[in-house]
């Protein structure tokens, strides 16, 4: 896989129970169909929102009880949970807006697959683009802030302690000078 800068949302599809896939898609060459449906055997039918870890992957999914449709995405585990759920989320919502429940429950085995298959690409772009996740974003900019702010602190409290130095062996100094007029003084008045 190539490099790149932030996980990604890897594999989307639509199915209806676990085992017909009305649609999906992927940018990326790879065998996630394979890996994908040895990890639907393993899903459990539930109204939560659920994760499957595997290996270094995440398989989240959702599923609809009214329309009896499943919305699972493959995405980096290091992603998280908050963005790959607001995509599944973003995908339901945009397949149930689209797709009538008569439609579903007759399509065949890819049968949304045309129609469906631009809109999963068009999500799962808008979902993997760098500013997608802003509350991250925002968070290392906070971050970035901070760091900032506690080296200026850092910085301050060093000039403070070097004023704090300055200022005593000023004060010392002048200690020292004024023992020195003293001391000539005397040794004036000694020698003359």
């Amino acid at each position: 896989m190539e490099m790149r800068e932030r996980p990604q949302i890897i594999y989307v599809l639509v199915i209806r129970g676990p085992r017909v896939v009305l649609a999906e898609y992927t940018a990326l060459a790879g065998n996630f169909q394979q890996a994908t449906v040895q990890i639907l055997q393993k899903l459990e039918h539930t109204t939560e929102w659920k994760s499957y870890i595997y290996g270094e992957y995440a398989f989240h999914y959702i599923v609809d009880d009214a329309s009896g449709l499943w919305f699972v995405c493959m995405a980096e585990r290091t992603m998280g949970r908050r963005i790959p759920f607001a995509f599944l989320g973003a995908v339901q919502e945009e397949c149930l807006k689209r797709f009538r429940l008569e439609e579903v429950q007759s399509a065949i085995a890819y049968g949304m697959q045309h129609e469906f298959r631009p809109a999963l690409q068009h999500l799962m772009e808008r979902y993997n683009a760098p500013d997608a996740d802003r509350i991250s974003a925002m968070m290392e900019k906070v971050q970035h802030i901070n760091d900032n702010l506690m080296e200026s602190i850092d910085k301050i409290l060093e000039r403070q302690e070097k004023i704090e130095l300055l200022v005593s062996r000023t004060e010392t100094l002048a200690q020292s000078s004024g023992s020195f007029v003293r001391e000539a003084g005397r040794l004036r008045q000694v020698l003359w």
